[in-house]
């Protein structure tokens, strides 16, 4: 008796770390930034970033994910711990007029969007980021100078 129960708590510890573990890699082609002045957000640049990004995603639970994004050679740009927030996906959807947006907020107000596909539809298949118009948002307020990040 003592082995079956051994062996359920192993399976049950086994099976919730490798749920927990969940991570994929997105690979950006492209990415813009711009900062937040004064109470308004600074036009984002004409040109893009080509020299690439990528940002590591993963569940933390339910629909709470974890992104971090980083420059092409590794630096850390930012990390954001964030929950689907339904209220401002609709909200964002009809203001932007995009019909796929996906908006995930945290308590400090940082916000990470996503067009076309949602966090957790990437963890299940990265490839569903290839769609043409598919874009990861994040608006980081919680820093010392709040920056928005666009990458395709």
């Amino acid at each position: 008796m003592k082995k079956i129960f051994l062996i359920l708590v192993l399976f049950c510890i086994l099976g919730t770390g490798s749920m927990i573990a969940q991570s994929v890699k997105v690979n950006f082609i492209r990415y813009k930034t711009t900062e937040y002045y004064y109470g308004k957000w600074k036009d984002w640049p004409i040109s893009w970033n080509t020299s690439g990004a990528y940002a590591i995603i993963s569940r933390v639970y339910n629909e709470t994910y974890k992104v971090s994004v980083y420059t092409y050679d590794g630096e850390h740009i930012v990390t954001s711990i964030c929950t689907f927030d339904p209220k401002t996906t609709s909200e964002k959807r009809r203001a932007q007029n995009l019909p796929y947006l996906n908006c995930y907020t945290d308590p400090e107000g940082d916000q990470v969007w996503t067009n076309l596909v949602s966090l957790g539809s990437l963890l299940s298949d990265v490839k569903s980021w290839k769609q043409d118009g598919a874009a990861l948002y994040l608006w980081i307020f919680s820093l010392d100078t709040p920056i928005g990040i666009v990458c395709e």
